[in-house]
């Protein structure tokens, strides 16, 4: 079953299959979600594990039910005793044990790191009795308690103690029923700010060493030992640290604000107690701004740096804003002032539109601190659509919800609502989303000569109910621009949209000339081909 959690304010949400209704979650017992950060996710298994809003990483499965990702440790170590009346024989040290949590089948959703080691006991056909053991802050299972063998060292499975409450219990196992297994590997996350999946293991960052990357036991989501660390070039350099991970199929990515790395390798242990990571630098000459825009299409990662939009897939890292062969070239929109507030690039967040398939990045415009627009990158294409303007709503994330026929729909979310594409009119519908576009000042590669231009024609789909476009025309030099007129009158030309071709009039004269198109009708589509004027001729010329 396809599941939708979603962070509104403190609290979370589980959105319904068709996307109509959402349930509030109940959060465990201490734990608070920041609304001041964006929330992190990361899928794996048949579980969500969250990170960065909750005060402690948070699992949830697909009914809803929310959990810790690992409950805290015991804090105090068990006290051993003799207890007559049993058949164990032998003498026992360092007896740990861990919290738990179950689901109602008894698979473990999580299991804490171990407790401080006991001390020693000796039992001559007698009971081993554990006294002294913790109650968990946390909302657990119950407690699981591990002990060696006679004058042994490796810890083994012993006994489970349901629930929260008792803190002793006594067994006489012997040895040979120990479990044949030693007692797993271990470990607490740090309060995560990052987490990403890659080679069957959860990879994070912590909000304290946010240098480097912190990762579980393979196939264990909530064993986070001490010394799985793999360190990331830049240590120190900045204090931003890891800013985001792109996980691709052959590679993690890491990103710094300054530099893109990668860790490659298989995961695997390689005998020797090492793991087979490594670490390598793809660019030091480009970073990510922010984990948010970081989004993985085909094998392929798009994300924002400060000059642009990046891809990173099996052709390498390009800058896909700049553009190839004068195709899709957007680069003053990252570079300069005057399309976005580039200070808060940071806070840029981007969704994939697999239907296109576009690439859909929202951003503050120009002097705001407010997220009001956003650009579409059609991957297939190479070429950018926008700036577009929400003037309905402040967008606030972005996301892909999957529907119960396994389908990627696009959402937009914003305080109290979630948005999502669809073709029929049915939001908003008695206000206009304006379609406003302006070609380029067309000069006939003689920027200095002065031109004739003749009458210009609309070319359309035809058909389109009674839609009008309006159409401006200034022409003459770059500043000093007059406005065509149709019939004589100041009033600007138009193109009604039932007609296939429209001609609207002679221009004048002048160095260049620039149209520009709107239509600002409720429910109308706009189909243009494209527009033509003829003749053009150089004054004086024939």
């Amino acid at each position: 079953m396809a599941a939708t959690v979603v962070q509104a304010g403190p609290n979370l949400y589980l959105v319904s299959d068709d996307g109509t209704a959402a349930t509030q979650l109940t959060l465990p017992s201490g734990v608070t979600l920041r609304t001041d950060v964006k929330p992190r996710w990361q899928q794996i298994d048949n579980y969500l594990v969250m990170v960065n809003t909750p005060s402690q990483p948070l699992i949830i499965d697909s009914t809803g039910t929310v959990r810790l990702l690992c409950p805290k440790p015991p804090r105090l170590a068990p006290t051993l005793a003799a207890v007559a009346g049993g058949t164990l024989t032998g003498t026992y040290s360092g007896v740990r044990y861990t919290f738990l949590t179950v689901d109602s089948v008894g698979n473990i959703i999580s299991e804490s790191d171990f407790s401080p080691a006991s001390g020693s006991q000796q039992v001559s056909s007698q009971f081993l009795q554990v006294t002294g053991l913790d109650i968990s802050p946390d909302q657990i299972s119950r407690r699981r308690i591990y002990r060696p063998t006679n004058n042994g060292a490796v810890l083994f499975q012993w006994v489970d103690l349901d629930g929260n409450v008792q803190t002793s219990i006594q067994d006489d196992l012997s040895d040979a029923g120990l479990s044949l297994v030693a007692a797993p590997i271990l470990g607490t996350p740090p309060k995560l700010n990052l987490i990403a999946e890659f080679r069957g293991r959860l990879m994070g960052v912590g909000d304290v060493d946010v240098d480097n990357i912190r990762y579980t036991e393979a196939g264990v989501r909530y064993a986070w030992p001490e010394d799985n660390i793999l360190p990331i070039s830049g240590v120190g350099s900045d204090k931003f640290g890891i800013s985001a991970l792109l996980p691709r199929k052959e590679a993690l990515g890491v990103g710094r604000r300054d530099m893109l790395l990668a860790i490659t390798g298989t995961g695997a242990e390689d005998g020797t107690g090492n793991i087979d990571f490594n670490v390598v630098i793809i660019s030091r000459e480009c970073g990510v701004e922010s984990q948010e825009s970081v989004k993985i299409f085909r094998d392929t990662a798009y994300f924002l740096w400060k000059d642009g939009v990046y891809s990173w897939g099996p052709d390498g890292l390009k800058c896909v804003s700049d553009g190839e062969n004068g195709k899709g070239q957007v680069r003053t929109w990252f570079v300069t002032d005057q399309v976005f507030n580039r200070e808060q690039f940071k806070n840029a967040f981007a969704v994939i539109d697999p239907t296109h398939p576009h690439y859909r990045l929202f951003l503050c415009s120009a002097g705001s601190n407010v997220i009001d627009r956003f650009i579409d990158y059609d991957i297939n294409e190479g070429t950018w659509w926008g700036p577009h303007k929400t003037a309905a709503f402040t967008p606030t994330s972005a996301f892909q919800r999957i529907t119960d026929a396994d389908t990627s729909l696009p959402l937009v979310c914003s305080t109290g609502y979630i948005y999502q594409d669809q073709e029929t009119r049915t939001d908003g519908a008695s206000t206009a989303i304006a379609m406003e576009t302006t070609g380029k000042p067309h000069d006939m590669d003689d920027p200095d000569e002065e031109k004739y231009w003749g009458e210009m024609s609309i070319f359309g789909e035809g058909n389109q109910a009674n839609g009008v476009v309006d159409v401006s025309v200034r022409y003459g030099t770059l500043n000093n621009t007059l406005d065509a007129v149709q019939n004589n009158t100041t009033k600007n030309l138009y193109y009604q949209q039932k007609l296939t071709r429209q001609r609207l009039g002679r221009i004048g004269r002048g160095k260049h000339a620039q149209v520009s198109l709107l239509n600002s009708q409720v429910g109308q589509d706009v189909v243009l081909y494209g527009y033509e004027i003829d003749p053009v001729t150089l004054i004086g010329r024939r």
